[in-house]
């Protein structure tokens, strides 16, 4: 059982490298498990670990849940994607997203639970446009209580 920030945020990376499109290609064309502004292909995945909760279930057993961010980017430029065009990729990698987490509820059972618990959806002008999109993820896990 994986109990540590950097083992789950390492299972959240490959569950988003394994998000592929109808033709099994790769959707995110970065994918980045620290914080990053630089990218270079298109959509990006940014994970950040932003916080932990947690309660005692006995004298050997506490309960953790570690809470990621998944920061979504789709760039509009008028050489790349259009807006229609990047609003629909960022709603398709998105929805992909949703339901790659949803059919693996503990990572193949390396945690206890994986929960996609809220989303937001934007759209940004500040050095260049960009469509983003923002997924808090909770995974829970059981640690021994040294």
């Amino acid at each position: 059982m994986k109990t540590t920030l950097v083992e789950l945020k390492a299972l959240i990376k490959t569950k988003l490298q394994s998000i592929v499109d109808g033709s099994g290609n790769q959707m995110m064309g970065d994918i980045f498990d620290y914080p990053n502004g630089e990218f270079k292909k298109y959509p990006v995945a940014v994970i950040i670990d932003s916080g932990m909760t947690g309660i005692e279930l006995d004298m050997a057993r506490n309960e953790r849940t570690f809470h990621f961010l998944v920061n979504l980017f789709q760039e509009q430029t008028h050489a790349g994607k259009t807006n229609q065009t990047a609003s629909e990729a960022m709603e398709a990698v998105a929805d992909k997203l949703i339901i790659a987490f949803d059919k693996d509820i503990d990572f193949g059972g390396e945690v206890e639970r994986v929960r996609v618990v809220d989303g937001s959806f934007d759209f940004k002008v500040s050095a260049g446009t960009f469509n983003f999109a923002t997924f808090k993820i909770d995974i829970v896990t059981i640690v021994p209580n040294y």
